[in-house]
């Protein structure tokens, strides 16, 4: 369930430079202001665009960015479905080497398209980074060692550097050799668990440090690995919907359509994730109560520039007062602000 935060606006110009180059614009008057007030408060639909804060009454900074997340998503995956599904329709040799080269790139810049918000699996991953599923096979004699050892892992080079380091010892069980992995490795933001099914010990990072792993070492105490060097780990991603896809695109067979079918089948369900949560978001916008009117928000934004223009610099202590209201009811947040 999504769950909001405090209100934000995107894409403004950050200077005053940025300011003088837009397009010269008309002061609203009052009645217009009061006007567009409540017409935003009029029908809580969904919103298809993708820059939704210019309606800061209705929606705040967590929910802008969670239904944002959404919505890109959703455009992503929807893209990609297109893609696919023209590669299953009949055409001429070269209509098709332009569509696989498309797709190809479509997939290739997943995380610049979707803005992280899908991961290897063509999974959305709205409230948290998209991971990558990896296993480590020089890593598995720790689980089933017999003998004392100190392992210390590295992760970085130069002074960048990060050392972790923990103890196997022979009485330890599975589970607490898993704890004590994760005690050490969740420095480097590294999960380790037992995979029960395929019995493999496999690990997840955020996929935004995959390239940091070419820098992973481990030193043991002569047992497992060496005690007086550094052995380089090479992790190895697991077997994900991307790399399939990425062969699909790449082979050209009589098999495509087939293939490129289950491939749409997949975003399709992927899609009506997506489609319920947005549901959900729907029903969170419908009970959220606007106790503010449309004179008392033109009352508190008066009252905010003033404020704003008598702090003499100390926007820091402003700003962090401002994101406070938060986690306050907006009836609360009035009354501090105004003074009632």
């Amino acid at each position: 369930m999504l769950s909001p935060l405090s209100s934000g606006t995107f894409n403004r110009p950050l200077s005053s430079e940025g300011a003088t180059r837009s397009q010269p614009s008309t002061v609203p008057t009052t009645h217009e202001v009061l006007e567009r007030v409540a017409s935003s408060r009029q029908g809580l639909r969904f919103p298809d665009e993708l820059l939704i804060s210019r309606e800061p009454q209705r929606f705040n900074t967590q929910l802008n960015l969670q239904i944002t997340a959404v919505q890109r998503a959703s455009d992503y995956l929807n893209e990609a479905e297109l893609s696919l599904r023209g590669l299953a329709q009949t055409m001429s040799r070269e209509k098709r080497q332009r569509q696989l080269r498309h797709a190809r790139q479509w997939v290739e810049r997943r995380v610049q398209q979707s803005g992280g918000t899908v991961d290897r699996n063509f999974t959305a991953c709205l409230d948290r980074p998209a991971q990558i599923i990896f296993q480590c096979e020089a890593l598995d004699p720790l689980l089933v060692t017999e003998q004392r050892e100190i392992i210390t892992f590295a992760l970085g080079e130069g002074t960048f550097r990060r050392w972790a380091s923990l103890v196997i010892t022979p009485e330890m069980s599975l589970g607490q050799r898993l704890f004590a992995l994760n005690r050490a490795l969740g420095q480097f933001r590294i999960w380790c668990y037992y995979d029960l099914p395929t019995q493999r010990l496999l690990f997840t990072l955020p996929e935004s440090q995959w390239l940091s792993m070419a820098t992973w070492t481990v030193r043991g105490g002569g047992v497992c690995f060496a005690a007086d060097s550094l052995t380089v780990l090479r992790p190895q991603p697991t077997p994900c919907f991307e790399q399939q896809l990425h062969q699909l695109l790449t082979n050209e067979t009589t098999a495509v359509g087939l293939n490129a079918e289950q491939a749409v089948r997949h975003l399709q369900q992927e899609r009506q994730k997506l489609l319920r949560q947005r549901q959900q978001v729907d029903q969170q916008l419908a009970q959220r109560d606007l106790p503010v009117e449309g004179q008392q928000a033109l009352r508190m934004a008066k009252l905010i520039r003033q404020q704003l223009s008598a702090c003499h610099g100390g926007f820091r202590g402003l700003n962090q007062a401002l994101q406070c209201q938060a986690n306050l009811p907006t009836a609360v947040v009035y009354q501090l602000i105004v003074g009632e």
